[in-house]
């Protein structure tokens, strides 16, 4: 009788220590503040993990940085894409977060057709359809003629479609060229159109094609 009390009250300790360690009101990380205008993220929240590296990501982008002492997190990033204006908040360790960004319009899904005409002698030059393996790094580049760079870089950006998700952009290539890159993570085709501008306000818009197709495999 004796043993089975001393091994019930062990079994209890246990069981407290075991709370100790993981309280009822562990972290359950939460948003106050959700945002994206310009291509200018800023997501601040609380309760995430100490320390522990806050992302957010979207289906085509991601920005993140380390949470404070007190599970405080403030995350900013320029050139930031959320098609749908959604984003997942996560610290890895505690509940994730779904949220819509204030301020944010979502792209158009399908690319105009046809392509605007350019206004000027900048054109971007036509591409033909990519075709790329499901999670291999890639990059698929878009060329101009006859843009002015005589003030700056060509400006590229995003105007309407899906880039496969996985992949960013568009970012700067030297002074007149540009891509999307990264690693495809779904199969399927991809329309997406991409607006270029130069230095004197010259414009153009094209339509470009990349189809994710799953890996070989060897027989």
């Amino acid at each position: 009788m004796f043993r089975t009390v001393r091994n019930l009250t062990v079994a209890s300790l246990v069981a407290v220590a075991g709370l100790a360690i993981v309280p009822a009101n562990a972290y359950a990380l939460s948003v106050s503040t959700a945002e994206l205008k310009d291509g200018q993220l800023r997501v601040d929240g609380q309760d995430a993990a100490p320390g522990i590296f806050v992302t957010v990501t979207s289906t085509t982008s991601s920005a993140g940085i380390r949470s404070d002492a007190s599970g405080a997190y403030h995350v900013t990033a320029s050139g930031f894409r959320a098609d749908d204006c959604t984003v997942v908040v996560s610290d890895r360790q505690t509940f994730t977060a779904t949220v819509p960004l204030a301020g944010c319009t979502p792209t158009p899904v399908t690319p105009p057709s046809p392509d605007p005409a350019p206004t000027g002698d900048c054109v971007i030059t036509p591409g033909d359809p990519a075709t790329f393996p499901v999670g291999d790094l890639a990059t698929y580049f878009f060329h101009t003629t006859g843009c002015d760079t005589t003030g700056h870089p060509v400006v590229w950006e995003f105007v309407a479609g899906r880039v496969p998700v996985g992949m960013t952009g568009p970012s700067l290539q030297g002074q007149t060229a540009g891509a999307v890159s990264g690693q495809p993570m779904t199969e399927g085709t991809f329309d997406f159109a991409i607006r270029v501008t130069d230095s004197t306000g010259a414009t153009d818009t094209q339509t470009f094609q990349i189809t994710v197709v799953g890996r070989a495999t060897l027989s």
